[in-house]
């Protein structure tokens, strides 16, 4: 809602803002509808329900955390260890050529 709060701060009219999002909690739903009734939810699916530390049920898993290698709660039965979706460390920049 802090996104939607800024774009209203600069002038953008309520009726032109699109809130986009792969998933939404109902409640969600109803906030956002409710303090910004004009604006435009587009979400592809709504779960029912939140847990205690208000994550989505059944949710998509913390995919954010998985792909982005942030989530350290999560223990990995890879064989080899490794955690999927985790990034490697991007290259240095500057000279790349190899003396």
């Amino acid at each position: 809602m802090m996104a939607v709060r800024v774009l209203l701060d600069h002038e953008v009219q309520e009726e032109t803002i699109a809130l986009v999002s792969l998933l939404m909690a109902e409640l969600g739903v109803h906030s956002v509808a409710y303090v910004f009734p004009k604006v435009k939810i587009i979400t592809t699916a709504v779960d029912q329900s939140l847990d205690d530390l208000l994550h989505v049920i059944p949710g998509i898993g913390d995919f954010g955390d998985r792909y982005f290698g942030t989530d350290t709660s999560v223990s990995w039965n890879d064989e080899d260890g490794e955690r999927p979706f985790a990034l490697t460390q991007a290259p240095a920049r500057g000279n790349t050529n190899a003396a």
